[in-house]
């Protein structure tokens, strides 16, 4: 019991130095006018399944088509490399981030009783952030979403209705140089990652 009191503690200090880092700094984010991009979009199911990882990360599953479907439409320079969590075969693929575990260990809520419920959301525009790590400048690109059941959701659970603040949304992917080594695409999606497990852009 004590053993698990301190892991939960030290994950706590872990996050929370992690959140405070530069990498995870917050940032602005801009509107991309593609509508080739939105009126594909809308065309897709505008819902998703509540589900959750095994460390707790709760999220809605959305279609693949989302990430597959949009890609090819972005008009953008340089490479878009889709998120790992899309591409990784124990991946949780498309999807919206609705609480993140350090959430749930400060609240004390231990049981999601929602999962597996069908919840809907609205696409509203297309949107980029910029992320600077070591000096590297890279784009992410993402689909910003109006859920108000999400936030219904988190509000019945005493949080803020949004992540930091931010509309929910769904990662499209990373925009990198076109002649970037593939080492340094991969420690890319691994910021990525990490990222939209804890920080919502």
């Amino acid at each position: 019991m004590l053993k698990r009191f301190i892991q939960k503690m030290s994950l706590i200090v872990l996050l929370t130095v992690s959140l405070s880092s530069p990498a995870f700094a917050a940032v602005d984010y801009q509107v991309e006018n593609q509508p080739q991009v939105i009126e594909r979009v809308v065309q897709f199911e505008q819902k998703g399944i509540l589900k959750q990882k095994p460390n707790g990360y709760l999220y809605l599953e959305v279609s693949r088509d989302f990430i597959s479907e949009t890609l090819p439409l972005l008009d953008v320079s340089g490479i878009i490399v889709p998120p790992r969590h899309y591409t990784s075969k124990k991946g949780i693929g498309a999807h919206i981030s609705v609480m993140y575990e350090n959430e749930q260990i400060m609240n004390e809520i231990w049981e999601i009783k929602e999962l597996g419920q069908e919840f809907t959301f609205t696409v509203l525009e297309l949107r980029t952030v910029k992320l600077n790590k070591n000096n590297k400048v890279k784009k992410l690109w993402l689909l910003a979403v109006s859920a108000p059941e999400l936030e219904k959701l988190r509000e019945s659970y005493g949080l803020e209705s949004k992540l930091k603040g931010h509309d929910f949304h769904i990662t499209i992917g990373t925009q990198v140089p076109g002649k970037q080594l593939q080492l340094d695409v991969e420690v890319d999606n691994k910021v990525y990652e990490d990222i939209e497990e804890l920080e919502a852009a």
